[in-house]
């Protein structure tokens, strides 16, 4: 069989700025054919180890001895009245009972309009909060974020675009009352810029590999990780009080320990008890997808009522593994409700870890977007290449796609190689449910239309599309299944896209494990071998 011209994927998948790695092969050796991406915001993915992160690329430290190994080398020191910083093998921040402010601080870190991502691991000897800010001393802050500190260490991660003033300064947060002889213990800084924009995502969900291409959504709950805020409302019932919830209680999906823990106990429970924890949501959307991450907390099976229309939802069980849970219904007055309701099928009483919380408009939900203190859109995926006349025969060939849709939505979502509106190779997943389609426009008239219902396009599939003039064919799985021997094929293509080419919609979103370019025609053999 002879080598593809053009190759994605196939466990073969790397990723920079603005481009996703394509390639050809000659013999051993690997030649890229970069394939440009384009989505105007953060993305998040499952990564090879099974965690919830967002794609990013980080550049070097710019923090010095940001682990202390030199004791206070490279740290400038922010002292008043008794209050110290000192350096046994971390950085101590030793408070005394006066209201002053005390801490460390390192110049020239940052540069202005530079996106950092900031991870603060530290404790403290009582709970209280600290502040992260950018420049030091109280008239020229700004504000990186605030932590509630623990008497255990944990890691604090920020992203900080710059405004300028260079230097990051850590303290106990201003006006906020401390005991004597009080400490925060500050075990690693490290700042690092982030390019999280225009990267393709790699998603590793079911530990195989595939390409992550998904339409534009916005995270409507605006708290999607603190639990604790006031947009979120603890209803009571069943016992006379309010659900529980506890913060950064144990490891979440994430691999950091932000998973909130919530409890709830119905006291035996009634058609009437409720307590849940709920996020009031926007009622002109008539039909919303809500997600989240749970687990019980106590290792066994545990029922939970979740929904997002108030007494209109579904029995999750949650179990001692993270699962997302996603629920979907049309209608309107939503209202992310999840916890304990009498009569449901939910249990009586609840003690379980939750993380990740998101609702979105649309039929299905998508990756995670994660939220603190506002809505959070993350755009459309786009991939395409021109320029690529050399890696594409409009005479004769095979476009090879090993791939799944995210849903039967009803909509029409394409893969295209074309020239221009008028000459193109188009595989589609139709806006009717469960169908694929192979169409190709020769000059602007009709060459080829092959159409076929398989049992489910969100699983995964391999697909051959095959063209030669009066030789069009389309193989699924190791089959054969249409043929259209009347027909001239396009002329001059010379470029790819993960949309509808000569049409006003239809961009592809789906997961894409390969894709493959053969200069060839490949035979009945060659296509049932590629295909199986």
């Amino acid at each position: 069989m002879a080598n593809p011209s053009l190759q994605i994927g196939n466990s073969n998948w790397a990723v920079k700025k603005d481009n996703l790695l394509g390639y050809s092969t000659a013999g051993t050796r690997f030649l890229p054919i970069p394939i440009t991406m384009t989505r105007a915001s953060a993305g998040t993915r499952v990564n090879p180890q099974g965690l919830v992160e967002t794609v990013e690329l980080l550049g070097s430290e710019q923090v010095t001895n940001g682990d202390f190994s030199n004791g206070g080398t490279g740290w400038g020191l922010y002292q008043t009245g008794s209050s110290t910083v000192t350096f046994p093998d971390v950085a101590s921040i030793n408070i005394d009972g006066i209201n002053s402010n005390v801490g460390l601080y390192q110049q020239n870190v940052f540069a202005s309009g530079q996106i950092y991502k900031i991870v603060v691991t530290m404790k403290a000897t009582a709970v209280f909060i600290a502040e992260i800010v950018e420049s030091q001393g109280a008239s020229t802050e700004t504000s990186i974020g605030n932590v509630s500190l623990t008497t255990s260490y944990q890691d604090f991660t920020f992203y900080f675009t710059a405004t300028g003033t260079n230097d990051i300064f850590i303290h106990r947060l201003f006006g906020q009352t401390a005991g004597q002889n009080q400490q925060i213990l500050v075990k690693n800084i490290s700042v690092k810029e982030s390019t999280r924009n225009d990267l393709a995502r790699v998603d590793y969900t079911g530990s195989t590999s595939s390409l992550l291409a998904e339409p534009q959504r916005t995270n409507l709950i605006t708290y999607s990780e603190d639990f604790t805020d006031s947009s979120w409302t603890k209803l009571g019932g069943g016992t006379g009080t309010t659900a529980v919830v506890t913060s950064n209680y144990a490891i979440s999906p994430d691999g950091t320990q932000n998973a909130t823990r919530l409890v709830c106990d119905l006291n035996g429970g009634t058609t009437t008890s409720d307590q849940s924890l709920i996020y009031d949501l926007d009622s002109s959307n008539t039909s919303q997808s809500i997600s989240i991450y749970m687990k019980s907390n106590t290792g066994s099976n545990q029922n939970i009522y979740f929904a997002n229309t108030y007494g209109t939802g579904d029995t999750a069980i949650v179990t001692s593994e993270w699962q997302r849970f996603e629920f979907n219904h049309s209608t309107s007055n939503h209202t992310f409700s999840l916890g304990l309701r009498g009569n449901t099928g939910a249990d009586n009483t609840a003690d379980i870890l939750i993380w990740a919380a998101q609702s979105e408009a649309g039929s299905y939900p998508t990756s995670y977007i994660p939220t603190s203190g506002s809505t959070v859109t993350r755009v459309q995926d786009q991939y395409s290449k021109t320029g690529i006349s050399d890696k594409i025969n409009s005479t004769e060939g095979v476009l090879f796609l090993e791939s799944s849709s995210l849903s039967n939505d009803g909509t029409s979502r394409c893969i295209s190689i074309f020239q221009n509106g008028s000459n193109f190779i188009k595989f589609i997943y139709s806006a009717s449910s469960n169908r694929v389609d192979f169409v190709a426009f020769s000059n602007g008239n009709l060459s080829c239309n092959i159409v076929k219902f398989i049992s489910n396009t969100t699983e995964n599939t391999k697909f051959g599309l095959k063209w030669k003039v009066n030789d069009f064919a389309l193989w699924i799985d190791g089959v054969e299944v249409g043929t259209d021997l009347s027909g001239n094929t396009p002329l001059g293509m010379d470029k790819i896209s993960f949309t509808n080419e000569g049409g006003s919609s239809g961009n592809f979103f789906g997961k894409v494990k390969q894709l493959q370019v053969f200069k060839t025609a490949l035979t009945d053999s060659e296509l049932a071998t590629l295909t199986t």
